[in-house]
């Protein structure tokens, strides 16, 4: 009889925890099983305040005191970035949402690592003054409503030698962790250090088992990567912030005004001038090639900041560009949160909204910055890239050469074998990432009609073909 007892006080926690897992897994499909069993590990710990979580709540305060201990250092420079992130912090619906218990793990060393950055940031531009010194020439900004082939345009553009686009590893480390003189080889065993960093805060990530936007959005330390990285260091734009920001985006838009918008392009444009003085092209940058769909909505801003940029904007009809971006909300509020604090409906209300809004809005707002913009249709992206990127190159008066031509080959033969691979294994050939405006209480006509219709007609955007 003792055994018995003693086999159901060892066996039945086990079970419940078992249990619970299983539950996890049901809630979140999309992530693996070792996912679930780590965020159920991790349940007393929270409860009991102890190893990651002895501090609480995540708060910008919080971050800022550990990268104050962590860098010895205490100039944050303008201090304007701090009230941003209040604001949007303090709103009931950013306040409603719950982290997971790895959600809370990523959202603190996300914020902790920004404001390392920011501080090892402002004491190398006090070391190196001349770093300001450097040209930011006719930097070109890929834009477009999320989900209309931004990311594959950008990639091609990237491929060009004459180009520069920053990786992902050197936007969440872009400050050297010593001083020198503008030349490649003096930073090069400092860079491959950064580098190492980046891909093992990846690794470990992946090693999570969170695969929540695999399917969306490829991720690799030595990919070309989004300019949200660094504009998150002014602005609260980090991919936690995502859900609330479009969702809730009249709060957002009325207290991120312009100012803070232009401060965050000017703080990027720094940033810009020291990647290029570690990789010694202090004297000759090459024209940096940049990307990400929230251009789209702070043009004017973009341009007070980079008034010789260049502006490529992709287009894809409502119908499949709205659904897309919901599903990439969700997506991106499942790597955090827990599922019973968001709201699809919200998501599809929300950003059908301010897509509208965003189609009249922009085209005047190119207009006024007097910057030049090219088109691309993501049906011809699609069909045929390589005569995309021509155009776009004779537009704008740039050399397309026969050795850009070939990598740009070479990179569309093995990215199709990849996708091939990933549908294989699958076992379907069907999309990648599927989705459906009613998913996100949105009906299909409403993308077909108002500021939807006129928008269509204005650039002849044609349904997607797939």
């Amino acid at each position: 009889m003792t055994y018995l007892w003693i086999g159901a006080i060892v066996v039945t926690p086990a079970i419940i925890f078992g249990l619970i897992v299983l539950k996890s897994k049901v809630e979140y499909p999309e992530k693996s099983l070792f996912y679930c069993f780590l965020n159920s590990c991790m349940i007393p710990l929270r409860l009991l305040r102890l190893g990651p979580f002895r501090h609480g709540k995540v708060s910008l305060d919080k971050a800022m005191k550990y990268a104050m201990r962590k860098t010895k250092l205490t100039d944050f420079g303008d201090m304007t970035f701090a009230e941003s992130y209040s604001f949007i912090t303090n709103t009931p619906s950013h306040q409603a949402l719950k982290l997971t218990n790895l959600g809370h793990i990523m959202f603190r060393l996300e914020l902790n690592m920004s404001m390392c950055r920011r501080l090892r940031f402002q004491q190398f531009l006090k070391d190196c003054p001349e770093v300001l010194n450097i040209r930011v020439p006719t930097p070109v900004f890929v834009m477009g409503l999320p989900r209309t082939g931004t990311t594959f345009l950008h990639r091609l553009l990237s491929l060009d030698p004459q180009v520069r686009a920053p990786l992902l590893w050197e936007l969440l480390s872009p400050v050297p962790g010593h001083t020198g003189a503008p030349n490649a080889t003096v930073f090069a065993d400092d860079r491959l250090k950064r580098n190492k960093f980046v891909r093992k805060l990846i690794q470990d990530r992946e090693s999570m088992g969170d695969r929540a936007m695999e399917h969306i959005h490829e991720i690799g330390a030595d990919l070309p990567e989004e300019c949200l990285m660094v504009l998150s260091d002014e602005i609260p734009t980090h991919l936690s912030f995502l859900y609330s920001d479009y969702v809730h985006h009249d709060v957002f838009f009325s207290k991120i005004d312009f100012e803070r918008v232009k401060n965050a392009y000017l703080y990027y444009k720094k940033v810009l001038q020291l990647l290029s003085y570690q990789v010694g092209e202090a004297e000759n940058p090459r024209r940096y090639m940049l990307k990400c769909p929230i251009h789209l909505y702070y043009i004017k801003e973009l341009a007070s900041a980079f008034p010789d940029a260049k502006l490529i904007w992709t287009h894809r009809h409502p119908v499949s560009a709205v659904p897309s971006l919901c599903s990439l909300v969700k997506a991106v509020h499942k790597v955090y949160y827990e599922n019973n604090c968001r709201d699809d409906n919200a998501i599809g209300r929300g950003l059908t909204d301010l897509t509208a809004k965003t189609l009249k809005q922009a085209p005047q707002d190119i207009i006024d910055s007097k910057l030049e913009c090219s088109h691309v249709i993501y049906n011809d992206l699609v069909s045929n890239p390589i005569k995309v990127v021509k155009d776009i190159y004779a537009q704008f008066g740039w050399e397309f050469t026969t050795e850009y031509e070939d990598i740009i080959n070479a990179y569309l033969a093995e990215d199709k074998k990849k996708r091939d691979d990933i549908k294989k294994a699958k076992g379907t050939k069907e999309q990648l990432h599927t989705y459906t405006a009613e998913e996100f209480g949105v009906q299909t006509q409403e993308l077909m009609e108002g500021e939807f219709a006129n928008y269509v007609k204005k650039f002849n955007v044609p349904m997607s073909k797939n």
